[in-house]
Parts: structure tokens; C-alpha cells; sequence
């Protein structure tokens, strides 16, 4: 792929960002770049994998990874170089893979910017795999912001006017039925009447029930519930009508005047929380890594875990997520039942949130 006009990225600031699964990382393959002159320093941009690690550089100025790479994965790579501190710094999903000091700038001033190619050693270099979400921009970004693009694989604030679009770097935008926009905790948030009303949404690679198992992942929300009825909070499913699918979150009413959250993984290991007070707003995150199993937070303080889990079930498949009941699914201890009150701020991460992230999500 050819970007029509060359990108002036010559004595600046930059960050270039991109999903990328390849299906070979031995020797030499081009992700993108863009080349002035073959054989000049800092006139030849390239990005490639090289040797099974990511490897960037200008020409005889260069930074290579430190993480070896494994096909047919997905992974978020990015490169940043900062004009005012003269530094290179490479990350892979998120994390700084390394970083190079005393770094000139750029200068190429002429050449095509190619996604899926780039020239390394007077030679076209090809990429063999998908890419995605190529991001281009002249600043220097954080490793904050970076890590933002890397883990969050979506976030609905439910704000108007448009409510159901995704606020994060995927552009995971859904669709509502028989929902409202009321006040929210946040500014506004999604009312839910019941069986009939939800929100759906499509994209979710990593959370809970994807492609891969035992991978990590975060949920997190504010939730106010209306009346007790057990019900299904959060549920995924490998299609938009259901296929296999399976409820994640949810409220045990064991009285009929009471009740209580309980959140559930892929075969039924289940946490139970506290009560629920009506008409209240409560922050929920649901995390899971291999390390710390399934963990419930409730206000952004740590409630219980069922200490380390591994799961062998995966959908194999990118999947949908309903929010408010949608699909009669493999229910465990949440019932297949549609949920009545509000829910607002879902923030969905491909990472298990540490707790003073968690908490900084429950006091906004």
C-alpha cells in the first residue's frame, strides 16, 4: 500500500503506530517505510522484522528489538522519535521493547511511504501477514498514551450524541435497542428496561472468550441498578445473533428483595460480591491474567479472586459483546434475564488492570 503524497516527517517529532499479525518473522520483512536515498544517513526510513524482533531506523542510525517475535500474532508495535531529547524508543504491546539515545533526526526530504513494504539495504522489503490501524502523527507520544493505544480495546461513555460510539483508538462503535440516554455518572449514561434492551458491539479480539485462551483482559463500569431480578450484565458471543456465547457479569437475587453481583469465567469459575443497594451507582472491574486468575473490584477496591485459573475453552473467533442481555447463553450462575437500570464509562482492556488503575477508573 502507497501513501499518495510524501510525509514530511524530516527534523521532527514522530510516532507511528500499527496492529500487525505476520505469518513469517525470519529474515527480513518490511512493515512500512519510506526512502530519500539508499545509501544515506538518516534519508531512509524502515520498519521491518527482522530475525524474529522489530527493527527501525533512519540508515546508519538505527534501534533494534529486544522481544522475539512468534507468527501469527497479533501484536501492537510502535515507534517514537522525539526531536528535543534525540531519543529512538520501540514498544511492542505496549511496553517499551527499547530505547536509543544520542539519535539523529530524520531527513529524508523526498519518497513514497509504503505500508506492507520498505527498502532496507538498496532492496525492497515485503510484509507477509495483515496490518492494521496504521497511525501517523508528529509528536512525540508518552509511553502513557502508547500503552492507551496498545491495551484498550474499546471505550462507550454513552455520551450524546453519539452514544454508541466507541471513545477509543479502535473505532469498535455498536449499536443500541430499546435503550435511553439519561444522566449518567459521567456526564450520560445508557438506561435498560429489560429483555428487549441492549447494546452491542463487534471487535473483541482479546476479552474473555476470543481467539486465544488464558489471555489477560479488564472490564470495568459504572453500574445502577433499578430493581433485583437476576440478570445478565455483560455477555459475549462469536456472532451478532448469538452462536456460542457465554455470560460474564451479572446479579444473584436470592430473595426477591435483595441481591448481589457475581461475575463468572469461561467454565464457571465465579465470584460473588457484595450486596447491591438500588438507585446507586457502583464501579465494577472484572480482571483476569494466568498469574492472578479472575479478580473482582467493587468502587475500585479489591474484593476477591479465584486465584490462579487456567481455562482451555476459547471461541477461536473475534467476537460480539451485549450489554444488558441479549442471547439465551451459557448461563452457570447469571441468569439469562435482561437487566433494568443504567450503566455507563465501560472501558474494555486487553491487559489485567493493576489496582490503582482500577481505582483511578472508580473516582473520576
Amino acid at each position: 500500500f502507497q501513501v499518495s503524497t510524501f510525509l514530511n516527517l524530516a527534523s521532527t517529532s514522530f510516532t507511528i503506530e500499527a496492529w500487525i499479525y505476520s505469518t513469517v518473522v525470519t529474515g527480513d520483512n518490511g512493515i512500512m517505510g519510506q526512502c530519500d536515498c539508499t545509501s544515506c544517513e538518516n534519508k531512509c526510513f524502515f520498519f521491518l522484522i527482522r530475525s524474529s524482533k522489530l527493527y527501525v531506523g533512519f540508515t546508519l542510525n538505527d534501534i533494534n528489538g529486544l522481544t522475539t517475535l512468534t507468527v501469527n500474532t497479533w501484536y501492537h508495535i510502535a515507534f517514537v522519535y522525539d526531536s528535543v531529547t534525540k531519543k529512538q524508543v520501540l514498544y511492542l504491546n505496549g511496553v517499551q521493547d527499547n530505547v536509543k539515545s544520542s539519535a539523529s533526526a530524520y531527513q529524508g526530504a523526498n519518497g513514497t511511504f509504503t505500508v506492507g513494504s520498505a527498502t532496507f539495504s538498496t532492496s525492497t522489503k515485503f510484509f507477509n501477514g495483515y496490518i492494521d490501524n496504521v497511525k501517523i502523527s508528529t509528536q512525540a507520544k508518552s509511553a502513557t498514551e502508547v500503552l492507551y493505544a496498545a491495551s484498550l480495546i474499546a471505550y462507550y461513555s454513552f455520551d450524546l450524541p453519539t452514544a454508541t460510539n466507541d471513545n477509543g483508538p479502535n473505532g469498535l462503535n455498536g449499536t443500541a435497542v430499546n435503550t435511553a440516554a439519561v444522566t449518567g455518572r459521567v456526564n450520560e449514561a445508557m438506561g435498560f428496561t429489560g429483555s428487549s434492551s441492549y447494546f452491542q458491539a463487534y471487535g473483541f479480539y482479546q476479552a474473555g472468550f476470543g481467539v486465544n485462551y488464558n489471555k489477560p483482559f479488564s472490564i470495568s463500569m459504572w453500574i445502577s441498578v433499578s430493581t433485583y431480578t437476576s440478570c445478565a450484565i455483560v455477555q459475549m458471543s462469536t456472532t451478532y445473533n448469538g452462536g456460542s456465547c457465554f455470560n460474564m457479569l451479572g446479579i444473584f437475587a436470592y430473595t426477591g428483595n435483595a441481591g448481589q453481583w457475581v461475575a463468572q469465567g469461561y467454565a464457571w469459575p465465579a465470584i460473588f460480591g457484595s450486596p447491591i443497594t438500588l438507585n446507586t451507582w457502583t464501579h465494577i472491574s472484572w480482571t483476569f491474567s494466568l498469574t492472578d486468575g479472575y479478580r473482582l473490584y467493587i468502587n475500585g477496591v479489591y474484593y476477591a479472586t479465584t486465584g490462579y485459573y487456567s481455562y482451555g475453552g476459547t471461541s477461536g473467533a473475534i467476537t460480539w459483546i451485549q450489554i444488558g442481555y441479549n442471547f439465551a447463553c451459557n448461563s452457570a450462575y447469571i441468569s439469562n434475564a435482561g437487566f433494568q437500570g443504567i450503566i455507563d464509562e465501560i472501558y474494555v482492556h486487553n491487559r489485567e488492570i493493576t489496582a490503582a488503575e482500577v481505582s483511578a477508573l472508580a473516582n473520576p
